[in-house]
């Protein structure tokens, strides 16, 4: 579920907008998405996420194709070659190098390309001071569709509803979410000194 939490997270960030007309579209406010994104060299967020009766919240700072996601069960770094993956539990670090398929699945420009190609959005009625879109896949997918809502004041999301095909539910609430004026390297690699006597597995 962790690393499927990565994913959803990645689909969140893809619906940050900037401030844009005072209706705009829904495909407006993913295109605009991509600009606010590129044009900061981090972005950092606090959520928690809930799926049926199991629950979670923690935080992630994503620079470009980079990732530092932190749960009280996981912690995970990805420096754009090499990811790290911590158990708190089994004490234990496993090292991958994510395939090309793999990191479409957790980097957020990857995945902004694919909202934007793969899935229609529309508005939908939504309460004062919100936006509601819904984007539905366009081909093959294993969501039936992606609810957003969305702050009309900030064009920042709130929260983000996924349907799966099996018909099960994921939800990501976002409590915070800023952009970063710099992106420091060194957050998205495991540092051992933080982890003394964590086991090293090295699935490279």
């Amino acid at each position: 579920m962790k690393q499927k939490i990565i994913t959803l997270l990645a689909l969140l960030f893809g619906c940050v907008a900037t401030m844009t007309a005072a209706t705009p579209s829904a495909s407006e406010i993913i295109r605009q998405c991509v600009a606010r994104l590129k044009a900061s060299p981090a972005v950092e967020a606090a959520f928690s996420v809930s799926r049926g009766n199991s629950a979670s919240s923690g935080n992630i700072v994503i620079s470009g194709n980079k990732f530092a996601l932190s749960t009280p069960e996981l912690s995970t770094w990805f420096d754009g070659k090499t990811q790290w993956a911590y158990s708190s539990a089994a004490n234990e670090v496993n090292i991958s190098e994510p395939t090309p398929e793999e990191i479409r699945q957790i980097n957020p420009f990857a995945i902004l390309e694919a909202v934007q190609t793969s899935f229609t959005p529309r508005r939908l009625t939504s309460p004062a001071g919100k936006h509601l879109i819904e984007l539905t896949p366009k081909g093959k997918s294993e969501y039936l569709k992606l609810n957003v809502t969305v702050n009309s004041a900030t064009n920042l999301p709130e929260s983000i509803t996924f349907t799966s095909t099996d018909k099960s539910t994921t939800k990501i609430n976002i409590k915070s979410l800023r952009p970063l004026s710099k992106a420091d390297n060194g957050k998205f690699r495991f540092n051992p000194k933080n982890y003394p006597g964590a086991e090293i597995v090295d699935l490279r």
